[in-house]
């Protein structure tokens, strides 16, 4: 945690001078996966709706690199960073309207289908400067066909000033090698048990996410950057964490994806 022990955490639920452990979680009773939509760690651009302030979105403090939750819409310093916790790795195809297009996201579909299904009659796809169109046609056009975008999805638990929380870090386009960097991170770390060297499981990392200034030929945004910081020791935090890996796992875990943008606002570059 930014400038906090990570064992804070357990001292927000004694804030109110209440103690409410035998109610715990009461209030909550009827609710299903379609009851909650897991908030999007997502970095800000410069042309993000909460840095332009004509939008319903502007937030004053909001700036450009900043990391923002969506559904509490804590801001969080990008040069700083915030620990994440990763549970659970997914990755999709995700199938979105044009840009501009109100439809937004159309769907998703697994690597192996999309392989299977890739050029079919159903599917078309035609690839140009890296993106992928659903179209036959050899020369897309963006204003008019859907784009099949490889997103890379971590799920996991952010530790910031707020306190803990589930959250989706999607990673596509240029960061998609942030993300295979994170596996390749959390895939070589190993500790000593009674078997022997063994991979913990994922959720015990402290991964520190931060924000870095990034461009190519088509324009200039901020990515991300994974840092290692060891592992955690509170107990609670593991089980936050496994949790939410047993949830995804289990199929659980509602992704609404019309609640990031970002593949719009930075126009596939991000």
């Amino acid at each position: 945690m930014a400038k906090k022990e990570l064992e804070e955490v357990k001292d927000k639920s004694l804030m109110t001078g209440i103690d409410f452990s035998a109610d715990a979680g009461a209030g909550m009773e009827g609710t299903d996966k379609e009851s909650f939509a897991i908030p999007f760690l997502r970095v800000i651009q410069s042309n993000s709706p909460q840095v332009t302030r004509n939008d319903a979105l502007y937030m004053e403090a909001a700036k450009p690199g900043m990391l923002l939750n969506t559904v509490t819409n804590e801001l969080i310093d990008g040069d700083e960073g915030t620990i994440f916790l990763p549970s659970s790795f997914q990755r999709r195809f995700v199938r979105w309207a044009p840009r501009g297009d109100s439809a937004g996201y159309k769907g998703e579909m697994l690597p192996e289908d999309f392989a299977v299904q890739r050029g079919s009659a159903d599917l078309p796809i035609t690839e140009l400067d890296g993106k992928l169109y659903v179209t036959a046609e050899p020369v897309p056009d963006p204003k008019k066909h859907d784009q099949m975008v490889d997103t890379r999805n971590h799920f996991g638990i952010l530790i910031s000033d707020a306190g803990a929380s589930q959250v989706l870090l999607s990673l596509s386009s240029s960061q998609i090698k942030k993300s295979k960097q994170l596996m390749s991170l959390l895939s070589a770390v190993k500790v000593e048990t009674p078997k022997g060297l063994q991979t913990p499981p994922t959720w015990m990392n402290k991964i520190r996410i931060k924000t870095v200034p990034e461009s190519n030929d088509q324009g200039s945004w901020f990515g991300v950057k994974v840092e290692s910081e060891g592992f955690i020791t509170d107990a609670g935090l593991y089980a936050m964490g496994k949790d939410f890996h047993e949830t995804v796992a289990a199929g659980e875990a509602r992704v609404n994806y019309n609640e990031s943008s970002e593949a719009k606002e930075t126009d596939g570059k991000f």
